[in-house]
């Protein structure tokens, strides 16, 4: 489909196969420095030698055991009491050592970006946050981009149909009588009105589909403007209506980030 951004993460489990994809694709002719590939964990998987960004995936350390993510018999996430500034420091020695062209964070709020930026070495070049229509993040994204720092979007379509957005009573954002509007009035789908509003907010997006007809789709972005008075009316849409609250994980945590508006 002609996607050269390939966003990944430990706790996805699929490295080794993204690892496989790109082997296969670089044997047919593809160089690597025409790919860009973001993750969060390991190059082994990906059968890589360096990372074009490494993020830390989110502020609260978890602790490692036999079971990948383990939990106590109350449904929480054992945790440590790292702070992320020491990961922060172990991963600006990457750097250095050309393992990865760029750092950044994941699930960072705008005191902990502070953080990073007032006592790091080196600047994040992204923060990578849940964003949609109905979770704008302007805040965060007026701040990131006074600073030089990148958003990225994830779940920028806010997972239409999901247990999430049933549970936290988010909505079908796909079937928001705006979104539908402004997609009528471009002959557009309501995913690529969603997906262009981040493009014109200098927002990156990294939608996720199996469907290769979406995925397709998902691309198709560039033939069409909305206007300032789309942006305006869907910028309006925001309710913080947040789907990714890592809730049975590390609500307690002092890191866990979301006690603060994005």
């Amino acid at each position: 489909m002609g996607y050269r951004h390939i966003d990944t993460a430990e706790y996805y489990r699929n490295e080794k196969e993204i690892g496989q994809a790109l082997h296969e694709t670089f044997a047919a002719g593809l160089k690597r420095e025409e790919v860009f590939v973001t993750s969060k964990r390991s190059l082994t998987d990906l059968g890589l030698d360096y990372l074009d960004l490494y993020l830390m995936h989110f502020p609260v350390a978890y602790a490692r055991g036999d079971n990948f993510l383990p939990f106590d018999d109350k449904g929480q996430a054992f945790t440590l009491d790292i702070h992320f500034m020491e990961t922060w420091k172990a991963m600006e020695k990457l750097v250095d050592a050309g393992l990865v062209k760029a750092i950044g964070v994941s699930n960072f709020n705008i005191s902990q970006m502070e953080e990073v930026l007032t006592n790091g070495r080196i600047k994040p070049a992204v923060n990578q946050v849940e964003s949609h229509p109905y979770l704008g993040c302007h805040r965060l994204l007026e701040y990131c981009t006074a600073k030089g720092v990148v958003i990225t979007a994830y779940c920028p379509i806010a997972r239409p149909g999901s247990q999430e957005a049933e549970e936290y009573k988010v909505g079908s954002l796909l079937e928001d009588p705006v979104i539908v509007e402004i997609s009528n009035k471009h002959g557009k789908t309501p995913a690529q009105v969603c997906l262009k509003w981040q493009i014109q907010r200098n927002v990156v997006v990294i939608p996720k589909s199996s469907t290769p007809a979406r995925i397709k789709e998902n691309s198709q972005l560039f033939d069409f403007e909305l206007s300032e008075d789309d942006m305006s009316a869907i910028n309006k849409l925001d309710k913080n209506g947040r789907l990714c609250w890592f809730s049975l994980a590390c609500t307690t945590h002092q890191h866990w980030p979301f006690d603060e508006e994005f």
